[in-house]
This record gives structure tokens, C-alpha cells and sequence, in this order.
């Protein structure tokens, strides 16, 4: 049999690979989630897509119940706001920065409401409703540059990763947390940070860093919160065969960036994000001393192929 005769039956044809490409959408976007062991029936994280205009968020609640109704009301609100800005603008004339600001800026004040009747409601309750949030829009370039740019904020240390193809993973958000107080103190660096946070055995940190590594989950920052709020906006191209991950800490606590890197680079685009979350399961029920990496919690990933 010849070759282009082996390619045809196996479907690899010019014109099958053309009617392929046609039905592919610009972007993919993949979705997976689980609840934390100990509470199955109850998520706290919460998933917002709209692969149509090209919207992808992820909202990790802090606390337990009023966490879950926080992240759910963020969707929401987001949702709603999301759909009316793009029912009154073309996308290419849109200002998405200030759209994605307003609309965490829009989450974080009805999270507050939401918080002052849950205290009139309930006096004893301490624990306010917050939660942490990361999206991700994909706005089409003008003819003159074509593709998507990418422009997201985020609040907390929910995170949003780039994998590019063949160059090494990026990490677009600063997370709103424990380490990076440490920094701004001046008693680490950015880079000794990045070094405790990707640790993988306590051999690796002195004992202060390992305290460090410890106190690692807290955050300084969430929708919701009474702090003062800073939202961080930031938008960057992409480019064909590029991948977007969203994540909430359940992913990236218990794997590395070069684990995550690996996955991204090798899952099919319609299971990677389920193979990032069942990778996460897997390593959070490590029980030997030195995986100091193991924490069952709610586990969140959303991947977005770039396939244009």
C-alpha cells in the first residue's frame, strides 16, 4: 500500500485534515473539578466558561459555608456583567482590562452585601463570605493583527499559567499571599520564594523556610474581604498551540510548576485538565513525612487551547 494511500485510511487526507481544522473551534476549553475528600458533597470552588465569547474563570471560596456562597456569587455577578458589556460593544472595541476590573470591582461589593446580611441574619457569624478569583478573556486581535489577545486579573492565589510550546511554563499571576508579604518585608527574595513554594522535601528548606512553606496557603487578598481591594489586571498575546491553565491552590499546592508543565504539555486538550486534577488527588494522598507537598482540598483546573 502506498503512503498516501496509508494516510487516507487512517484519515489523514489533506481534505479530512482541512474538514478536521474547520470543525475545530479557535479555542478549546476544558474543564474539571472535584470537592475536598472530607466534604464531597460540597464544592467551595466554582467554574464560570463561556467558550462562545471566550471567558474562562475560577473562584476558590475561603471559609466553608459562606466561602461556597461567595465563589457561586461571584460567577454569577461576573456572568451577567460579562454578557450585557458584550451585548453593548463589538469585542475589538471593548476596553477588556477595565471590563474584567469592573466586574471583579462588581463581585467584590455584592460579596459584601452578602456578608452584612449573613451578619444581621446570624450575629454569631465571624466568618465573612470571600473568595478568590482568576479570569481569563480571549479577545480577538483587528484584522491588521490577527489571533487572540489574552487579558485577565485575578485577586488571591487562585493562579493562571501559559505554556508555550517549546518554551518553559510562565506564570502569569502573583499570588495575594503569605510569601509574598515575606518579600515586601525584605526577610526572603523573590527568588528564595519561588524556591520554598516549589520545594518537594523538608531537606530542601532550613527551618525557617519550612515555617514558611507551612503558612504558604494564606492569603492577603479576596473578593469580599473588608481589606482595601487591589484587582491585578495584565493581558498578553498568544499564539497557536499555546495553552492556558486556570487553577485554583488545590492544583498547584500539591503539584509543582514542572509538574504541571509536564501535564500540559502531553494531555490531549479535552483531558488535560482532568488529568492536572486527578495528578493533584493523587499526589494529596501521599502520607510518607517527606511529602510535604500532600493537602486534600477542593481541586480546580480549566485549560484553554489555543488551536487558531
Amino acid at each position: 500500500m502506498s503512503t498516501s494511500t496509508k494516510d487516507r485510511a487512517a484519515g489523514h487526507s489533506p481534505t479530512r485534515r482541512m474538514l478536521r481544522s474547520l470543525r475545530t473551534p479557535p479555542l478549546t476549553f476544558a474543564r474539571y473539578s472535584v470537592p475536598h475528600e472530607h466534604h464531597p458533597e460540597r464544592n467551595e470552588d466554582s467554574i464560570l466558561i463561556d467558550q462562545q465569547r471566550g471567558l474562562a474563570a475560577v473562584f476558590d471560596g475561603v471559609g466553608s459555608g459562606p466561602g461556597r456562597l461567595a465563589s457561586r456569587l461571584a460567577a454569577r455577578v461576573i456572568r451577567r456583567g460579562w454578557r450585557e458589556a458584550l451585548r453593548e460593544l463589538a469585542s475589538p472595541e471593548l476596553d477588556m482590562n477595565t471590563l474584567l476590573h469592573d466586574l471583579m470591582h462588581d463581585a467584590h461589593t455584592q460579596i459584601c452585601g452578602l456578608g452584612e446580611r449573613l451578619a444581621k441574619r446570624s450575629p454569631q457569624q465571624t466568618v465573612r463570605p470571600g473568595t478568590t478569583a482568576v479570569l481569563a478573556a480571549f479577545q480577538r486581535q483587528k484584522l491588521e493583527q490577527p489571533g487572540y489577545l489574552l487579558c485577565y486579573a485575578h485577586v488571591g492565589d487562585s493562579r493562571i499559567y501559559l505554556l508555550r510550546p517549546s518554551e518553559p511554563l510562565q506564570r502569569l499571576t502573583a499570588d495575594d499571599g503569605y510569601l509574598a508579604t515575606k518579600v515586601r518585608e525584605g526577610l526572603i527574595t523573590e527568588s528564595d520564594a519561588l524556591r520554598i513554594d516549589q520545594a518537594t522535601s523538608p531537606d530542601q528548606l532550613n527551618e525557617t523556610e519550612l515555617d514558611y512553606f507551612e503558612h504558604r496557603n494564606g492569603i492577603t487578598q479576596a473578593l469580599g474581604s473588608a481589606k482595601p481591594l487591589t484587582i491585578h489586571v495584565n493581558s498578553t498575546p498568544i499564539l497557536p498551540g499555546d495553552r492556558i491553565l486556570l487553577c485554583s491552590d488545590g492544583v498547584h499546592d500539591n503539584l509543582t510548576d514542572s509538574e504541571i508543565a509536564e501535564l500540559l504539555s502531553q494531555e490531549a486538550r479535552t483531558v488535560v485538565a482532568k488529568s492536572i486534577v486527578l495528578q493533584s488527588i493523587k499526589c494529596s494522598h501521599q502520607d510518607d513525612e517527606s511529602a510535604i507537598r500532600a493537602k486534600p482540598d477542593d481541586m480546580t483546573a480549566v485549560v484553554v487551547t489555543c488551536n487558531f
